[in-house]
């Protein structure tokens, strides 16, 4: 199922940030990224929640070349919806390639079946496991030395903003965010740096899977 209100991606520069702290239970901590786009600020909240799990935040910082963002950096300033598909510039984190394993990952994954993105191999850039202050410390870098700002994810309801800037698939059956599991339509914060180089910013929670059995079949195709 798609994401309720779209999938797409924001173009623009960094106009601020600011983290909240975690006040009371069941408060969520956000890093909200502030991008402007033309005349207009967004809101682009990023979900780094832990739940008070030390290890419940899972990321990944993942170089780019730029002809990977598919057309994406040629955008103007502002919202474009995106179809969720190979190619429109949709991201997906395990069926786009400049996000997928590496060959070195792919052929480790022989030896560690059960987390194919943390084996050992080289050129794995491995998921990291923490708290949401040890991610942003991982985001902050990108954000300070950013030309330009790509922000995927979905867009608000009501107002000028993009959320679930974060893995979209993978919840359990259990999870109140099941039916929005789907493909093609994982959000993330691409930037690309004065001196032009290109770095997304993933994460996920624990509770998701790091792998769907379709994207597995994908790999191994």
């Amino acid at each position: 199922m798609p994401l309720q209100d779209g999938y797409g991606v924001l173009a623009g520069t960094l106009h601020s940030y600011s983290c909240d702290r975690i006040k009371r239970d069941g408060q969520y901590y956000h890093c909200t990224v502030r991008v402007k786009a033309g005349p207009r600020i967004y809101r682009c909240p990023v979900d780094l929640d832990n739940k008070k799990s030390s290890d419940g935040i899972q990321w990944r910082v993942v170089e780019m070349g730029r002809t990977s963002l598919k057309g994406i950096s040629e955008l103007g300033d502002g919202w474009h919806t995106l179809r969720s598909n190979p190619h429109s510039g949709a991201l997906d984190y395990y069926r786009s390639p400049e996000l997928t394993p590496t060959e070195e990952c792919r052929r480790a994954y022989d030896d560690a079946p059960d987390n194919i993105m943390n084996a050992p191999a080289s050129g794995c850039v491995p998921w990291r496991y923490g708290t949401g202050a040890a991610a942003f410390r991982d985001l902050e870098p990108l954000l300070k030395h950013a030309r330009r700002l790509y922000v995927f994810g979905e867009p608000f309801r009501t107002g000028k903003g993009v959320h679930n800037i974060h893995q979209n698939q993978g919840d359990p059956p259990d999870s109140r965010w099941f039916g929005e599991n789907g493909i093609w339509q994982d959000g993330c914060i691409v930037a690309e740096r004065w001196n032009h180089t290109v770095a997304a910013f993933l994460c996920k929670f624990k509770s998701q899977r790091f792998i769907t059995a379709d994207a597995m079949s994908h790999l191994s195709a």
